[in-house]
């Protein structure tokens, strides 16, 4: 995987960030970000996949066998482990 960052703030924009501002990235060709934010593109998982592991939340108790409270927060975590496989 590329370690190259793919999106870049400026000093001045780090600024008003920490200050409670919204700000925005650049690409490295602006000249004022100067500081990397990413240093590889997200991770994406495909329909396919996430209408697959919709489906394995929403087996029959399945959720609670794993410890999860709800089928929700079950989804939202295999979700979180597919996508850092890739």
């Amino acid at each position: 995987m590329n370690n190259e960052p793919v999106a870049w703030i400026s000093k001045f924009s780090l600024q008003y960030l920490e200050e409670g501002y919204d700000t925005k990235a650049y690409p490295k060709e602006n000249e004022h970000a100067n500081i990397p934010l990413y240093t590889h593109p997200a991770k994406t998982l495909t329909d396919d996949v996430v209408n697959e592991l919709w489906a394995k939340s929403h087996e029959d108790g399945i959720a609670m066998q794993h410890g999860f409270t709800t089928q929700q927060h079950y989804f939202a975590h295999l979700i979180l482990r597919k996508a850092s496989e890739k």
